[in-house]
């Protein structure tokens, strides 16, 4: 029963199942009725005691009938009435066993009956109460029997059958109490198990609601907006009609954040958000994408002109001179317009050219908007130049891998390190996977590039072990590309085996967006490479769709909290909330929990107080290459203790 019920609520439902309970051990009454038609006609009791028999079965049942159907049952300590139908049935009981004439062990046979019934109702001590009732209640009626009946009576007999009984009720009522007690701690553990699966269910939905906004905003952040620019770009093709993106940016906002502070830069992207809000219609969607940069999604409008007053109105809005903190502000934004269909066919085109088109923008002087056209679009030249060399990256020998390491938070254990890829371009230096890796994806090379770098640092990683250094576990991302190929699983125990590695040092990262997209391959998949010994960690946890019940499911050793979540620690109220959800919630399943993006003290802190795992982040190091991997663990003092790495600073 929910824990929200209303009160009324829960009580008719215990009424309920009181009446349905009642009907159950009514159908009792019901069956002994043949019962003693046929002791009738075999002469073991006459018609008259039966036929009271059966009046006085009725008038007990419709008595607790009424009881029960009209709530009166309720100004009872015991509402459920067991003791009193237990009462009433075995008077009834020892009234038929009165009443026959001779083969009394029949009617005593249904004192196992009313036994039965009250195994899920009593305990072993009040199971045996109802046994020494039984008792004293047959004793009684040899008594009467003798007195009354004397011709019908052999007392030897009759005290034969009570001393059977005495010996067989309390065994029965010994035994019942122990199904009762496995039936209490049954129902107890189902109980507990669905409230924490309700406290479970809600932790993930409160990190859900603060993973879709921004939590300084209040607006919709970038993984909701993208889910909702996606929708109404299906809706837009289906009815053939346009829609617009405004992408904004505020003008000079770094230098708000050098001269006055985090905390009055927080203030004015909240003052912003609330001008932008004020000035859009309600059928409008506004996010903030991060930094100082919000979008504004319109559906409704009749040609580009209306486009332009939206424009001019969201300039005004912003550039109105405000007074925060006793600072008067002067602030300015600058628009970039995008419009589907002509412009672009999909989301992230649409959002990177109306990105390009507010750079021009703020180039043609900040505090205006612009409209995308091709000719803005001059970096397509450099992006078909770097997925040419990329085709030939792997083969010349310029991918390079940079590991980071992961610290034990209790101990300064150093837990292993992430593997992360760079590229090592001719012409432009060591390239950050930001700008390459999105090209790798829409041309396929990601599949050859991972396959590469599992290798690579797999290889690495046993050459260490090999040269002396301690084993150190090292963690690979997984692309969703290789995540959704079938030859995945072969694939890396080839080169567990071609490398020598222990499957058990290679730990593989995996988002929440790969596993989702078709949940029930991805269990299949990740228990393929549990068998093998992998590793597995959700990664960038909190910013995606996982579903309670395959979370629940999938076999995970750790998640890894965002980073987005981890930067404004411990100053931003929501981030501590949900940071505080998610390792209450990956504890309670027993997995650890990675928070990535440390910088700073005061979030290692915040970090250690609420039991979190492992971190990494620059406060410890950024991703080093391998020879200042290797001289970080060397100078640092590094060295084995209780099985794991440790600090020794």
């Amino acid at each position: 029963m929910p824990k929200d019920m209303p009160l009324q609520e829960k009580e008719d439902v215990n009424q309920t199942a009181r009446l349905r309970r009642f009907l159950l051990v009514s159908l009792s009454y019901v069956i002994t009725v043949p019962l003693l038609f046929l002791a009738v006609a075999f002469g073991l009791i006459t018609l008259a005691p039966a036929l009271w028999t059966i009046a006085a079965a009725v008038a007990v049942n419709v008595f607790l009938y009424v009881l029960i159907r009209s709530g009166l049952n309720l100004r009872f300590r015991d509402p459920d009435l067991a003791w009193l139908q237990t009462a009433l049935a075995n008077t009834v009981v020892m009234y038929i066993v009165y009443s026959f004439n001779q083969g009394r062990a029949l009617p005593l046979s249904l004192c196992l009956v009313v036994l039965m019934f009250g195994v899920l109702r009593f305990n072993t001590r009040e199971l045996l109460m109802i046994a020494l009732q039984i008792l004293a209640g047959y004793a009684l009626v040899i008594n009467l029997l003798m007195t009354f009946k004397p011709e019908t009576v052999n007392v030897y007999v009759e005290w034969f059958q009570w001393a059977g009984l005495a010996l067989v009720l309390p065994w029965c009522a010994m035994v019942g109490g122990k199904v009762s007690a496995l039936n209490e701690n049954l129902r107890r553990s189902e109980e507990h198990e669905r409230r924490s699966n309700d406290d479970l269910r809600s932790a993930l939905a409160a990190i859900r609601n603060m993973a879709m906004h921004d939590s300084l905003t209040g607006l919709l952040n970038r993984a909701l907006f993208s889910e909702t620019l996606q929708h109404a770009l299906a809706t837009a093709g289906r009815h053939n009609r346009p829609i617009a993106l405004f992408f904004m940016d505020l003008d000079r906002f770094k230098n708000i954040n050098d001269t006055l502070g985090h905390q009055f830069g927080d203030r004015v992207l909240q003052e912003t958000a609330r001008r932008i809000t004020r000035c859009v219609r309600d059928s409008d969607v506004v996010a903030r994408l991060g930094g100082d940069e919000f979008v504004l999604l319109a559906e409704d409008f009749a040609e580009p002109s209306n486009l332009s007053e939206i424009a001019q109105k969201l300039l005004s809005a912003v550039s109105q001179a405000t007074v925060i903190d006793g600072h008067e502000l002067n602030l300015s934004v600058s628009i970039g317009i995008c419009i589907y269909p002509n412009d672009a066919q999909d989301a992230k085109t649409l959002l990177s050219n109306a990105d390009i088109a507010m750079y021009r923008a703020k180039a043609q002087g900040r505090n205006s908007f612009c409209f995308y056209s091709a000719e803005l679009n001059s970096h397509t030249l450099e992006k078909l130049t770097l997925e040419a060399g990329l085709r030939h990256g792997l083969e010349r020998n310029e991918f390079r891998v940079h590991y980071q390491p992961k610290i034990d938070i209790a101990t300064g254990a150093m837990t292993g390190v992430e593997a992360l890829i760079r590229w090592q371009h001719p012409e432009r230096g060591l390239l950050m996977p930001g700008i390459f890796i999105q090209i790798a994806e829409e041309t396929g090379l990601i599949l050859p590039i991972g396959l590469w770098t599992l290798r690579e640092a797999c290889a690495r990683a046993k050459a260490w072990e090999d040269s002396g250094l301690p084993r150190l576990p090292v963690a690979v991302n997984l692309s969703a590309g290789q995540f959704q190929k079938e030859e995945l699983v072969s694939q890396l125990a080839e080169i567990l085996k071609s490398t020598g590695l222990a499957p058990d040092t290679l730990e593989l990262e995996i988002t929440e967006s790969m596993v989702m997209q078709d949940p029930e391959q991805a269990v299949k998949l990740m228990e393929s490479l549990r068998e093998m010994g992998v590793r597995l960690t959700i990664d960038d946890f909190g910013t995606g769709y996982s579903s309670l019940g395959y979370l629940k499911r999938f076999p995970i050793d750790s998640l890894k909290v965002d980073r987005s979540f981890v930067r404004d620690l411990p100053h931003n109220a929501d981030d501590i909330a949900i940071t505080r959800a998610v390792i209450a919630m990956a504890h309670s399943l027993e997995v650890k929990v990675i928070a990535e993006g440390v910088e700073n003290q005061a979030q290692l802190d915040l970090l250690r107080a609420e039991h979190c795992d492992e971190y990494q982040g620059y406060l410890c190091s950024p991703p080093l290459t391998e020879e200042d991997l290797v001289r970080f663990i060397r100078e640092s003092g590094v060295r084995v203790f209780s099985g794991r790495t440790v600090i020794g600073r």
